[in-house]
């Protein structure tokens, strides 16, 4: 094999695909990255059997061929060299691929492109368009709210829920749930499926970098897979059935309360000082008619006290919460006020953005003395 490329291209190519590099594989090949030079194209793969990702980018093919390299230490090679060319050479039956870039030149331990497990690309029983902008968004607004528990694995991913051209996201880790809504370009008939947290957090990683502005999702039976620029991302789908996240919703509230989405962070961020010395990170949230006021007391540390601006209605409510829980969500609000309603202390809250019905956020109170 023998191929001349962009090293922009190819370092952007190795950014991701190296994120399905498996980190303990059950065997040497899966810690590499398989190349094939062929059809004035360079193709990268790397799998870790969950995740899957094919990179293509135009290369000037001198010899085709195919092989196998440690996938952390190619893409740091790579992304240090200077120059703006890459050329790589694999002679035959050699166990090297040797990169050169300007007076640079180094010689790699090389592995079998056989040995590899190939990706193959599914038949989809449903597919459908989406605008790149909207699925980053969904994805930034309910990814968070997953759980890090691996004994359940249904809450560990989120919830895609597709009617008509409506698509839907949702996560929870039990004491929370995000969900987010929005349009697909191609009307579906009803669906469902689960994807793991890790997928989505690296799918949204390298939306970010993507030039394009519609991403084409693929749904096969057992997984899931994402086309965008010259990528092609392909998962698992997680096994199990998704609780009915709309029944969470409180139907009306008693109390109601508008407060600034930056004056409320800014001040739970001073409050975390002092709640996270607390076991349950745990700040107090008094609703009343003057408005809104927010403490935290550790007995170790001591104790502060702030007032915020709001707008309440109703009965006046004392309510405890995670300060870290409400930060994840006031990070992803795009509006400039949000909503709280609220019934009992105890009860779900819902928070959401100011006539803004494309984000609800609902989170359980802490049981404090």
């Amino acid at each position: 094999m023998k191929c001349t490329c962009s090293k922009k291209d190819l370092n952007d190519a190795l950014n991701a695909v190296v994120k399905a590099v498996a980190v303990k594989p059950s065997t040497p090949v899966l810690a590499g990255i398989y190349l094939r030079a062929a059809d004035d194209t360079l193709e990268l793969q790397a799998t870790n059997f969950s995740i899957s990702i094919i990179a293509k980018i135009p290369a000037n093919v001198e010899v085709e061929g195919a092989i196998v390299v440690a996938g952390g230490y190619f893409t740091n090679i790579v992304g240090k060299l200077g120059g703006e060319i890459v050329t790589l050479t694999n002679e035959d039956d050699a166990a090297t691929v040797t990169l050169r870039s300007e007076a640079a030149s180094f010689d790699l331990l090389s592995m079998d492109a056989e040995d590899f497990p190939r990706i193959n690309k599914e038949d989809a029983t449903h597919s459908f368009r989406i605008p790149k902008d909207a699925l980053k968004n969904l994805i930034a607004r309910t990814v968070f709210a997953c759980s890090k528990d691996e004994s359940r694995p249904v809450f560990t991913g989120c919830l895609i829920d597709i009617a008509g051209t409506a698509i839907t996201f949702a996560a929870t880790n039990t004491s929370r749930i995000a969900i987010a809504r929005d349009q697909l370009f191609d009307e579906l008939e009803s669906l469902q499926f689960i994807v793991h947290a890790a997928t989505l957090r690296n799918l949204l990683g390298m939306l970010y970098k993507s030039s394009d502005n519609v991403v084409s999702v693929d749904f096969y039976g057992t997984g899931v897979a994402f086309t965008f620029d010259n990528i092609f991302m392909s998962s698992r789908i997680i096994d199990g059935t998704f609780p009915p996240y709309d029944k969470v919703i409180p139907a009306s509230c008693a109390t109601t309360a508008e407060v600034d989405v930056a004056e409320l962070r800014v001040a739970i961020e001073r409050m975390q000082i002092i709640a996270q010395e607390t076991e349950y990170k745990t700040v107090l949230f008094k609703f009343t008619q003057d408005g809104l006021e927010i403490s935290a007391n550790s007995y170790n540390v001591g104790k502060s006290i702030e007032h915020v601006d709001a707008n309440v209605n109703g009965d006046d409510l004392e309510i405890s919460f995670n300060f870290s829980y409400l930060l994840d969500a006031l990070k992803v609000f795009d509006t400039k006020t949000i909503g709280f309603g609220m019934n009992q202390p105890l009860m779900p809250a819902k928070i959401q953005g100011t006539d803004d019905e494309s984000f609800i956020y609902i989170i359980t109170p802490l049981r404090t003395q």
